[in-house]
């Protein structure tokens, strides 16, 4: 059974819903143009999909930084946007999108088990994107966190 909320809902359900087994959990995102990200969970696993998501600015309808953490506590699985160097930052604040490190430190503070760094920036060459990959493991070592970049044709199995 599939439930959402009424019609006047646009683009996306704003509350959780159930498709079989797996529930749909929706979130705000913190961007210029608004959004969405999701939690799926089913049977005792779950992926949390957050792109488009600032997580050092927050935009009008946006999440504060603790809203997300409590979101994503404990996922097995989390995508989140990390398109910025930090050195990016100061030119891209509030377009929407994260430093890699912030995304790094939300996945850390709630406990994921596996964070795949989602949204390149276009210009970022695969070198750049597997340093910023590099970086995060020097930063989690010793913590249970695995790091990875996102590419296309991916599959993961939780």
């Amino acid at each position: 059974k599939y439930s959402c909320i009424p019609a006047t809902a646009t683009l996306s359900c704003r509350e959780a819903f159930t498709v079989g087994s797996l529930r749909v959990t929706p979130i705000p995102t913190s961007h210029p143009n608004q959004g969405m990200g999701y939690r799926f969970d089913e049977e005792g696993k779950s992926f949390v999909f957050l792109t488009d998501n600032e997580l050092a600015h927050q935009h009008p309808g946006g999440m504060a930084f603790d809203d997300y953490c409590a979101f994503v506590k404990g996922a097995d699985l989390l995508f989140h946007d990390a398109e910025y160097r930090p050195e990016d930052y100061p030119q891209t604040k509030t377009w929407g999108h994260s430093v890699f490190t912030d995304a790094l430190h939300l996945a850390l503070s709630a406990g994921v088990s596996r964070f795949g760094l989602y949204h390149h920036n276009r210009d970022r060459t695969d070198r750049a994107v597997d340093e910023m990959v590099e970086e995060c493991r020097k930063i989690a070592v010793g913590r249970p966190l695995e790091c990875f970049a996102v590419h296309q044709d991916m599959e993961i199995v939780l």
